[in-house]
């Protein structure tokens, strides 16, 4: 009796494929190592988020002004609720949408797997751009950057700010396939 992959009904021999830990920093089509990567990077973003949300509490510890500027203070409130959403949130579903829907729906994968790649890669890309902003100075208008705040902010850091939430908008629609 044998019982190979080719035997096993429903079973496929790409499907028990041993993973390196190199694939899962590598260009890959396969949803799984694409669901781990977005895990991955959302939860690194999380962090990174809850590190802004530390330092406004801190500063709200004490009615002065002691740990952080005001101008900085904004620029951490704008950073870290952008962070949340676009970096955290979005990608944590996206990552499970990865991961799950196609073992729950008995595919073998997305339906466009190179376009799910790209998707996901230009998602770091944005989150890096996004904190790249505090190089310039953030901007320093909330995370919905609504005028009028967002036209008094620094030129420069708003500017990047909406490029990274462009290129991050567009790495989820692309990955919605």
């Amino acid at each position: 009796m044998t019982t190979s992959a080719e035997t096993i009904p429903h079973t496929k021999p790409s499907e028990h494929k041993q993973r390196k830990w190199q694939d899962y920093f590598t260009f890959n089509t396969d949803h799984k190592v694409i669901g781990i990567q977005y895990f991955v990077a959302s939860f690194l973003f999380f962090f990174i988020g809850g590190a802004f949300a530390e330092a406004m509490r801190t500063e709200l510890a004490t009615p002065d002004p002691d740990f952080v500027s005001p101008e900085f203070y904004n620029q951490l409130l704008t950073m870290h609720g952008t962070t949340m959403i676009f970096l955290w949130i979005v990608p944590a579903g996206a990552a499970f949408a990865n991961f799950l829907i196609p073992l729950m729906i008995g595919a073998e994968d997305m339906a466009f797997p190179r376009l799910n790649a790209v998707a996901f890669w230009m998602f770091p890309v944005g989150g890096i751009l996004l904190m790249s902003s505090f190089f310039v100075g953030a901007p320093q208008a909330g995370w919905t950057s609504y005028p009028p705040l967002s036209l008094v902010a620094g030129k420069w850091g708003e500017e990047i700010w909406i490029l990274s939430l462009l290129i991050a908008g567009t790495s989820s629609i692309l990955g919605s396939d």
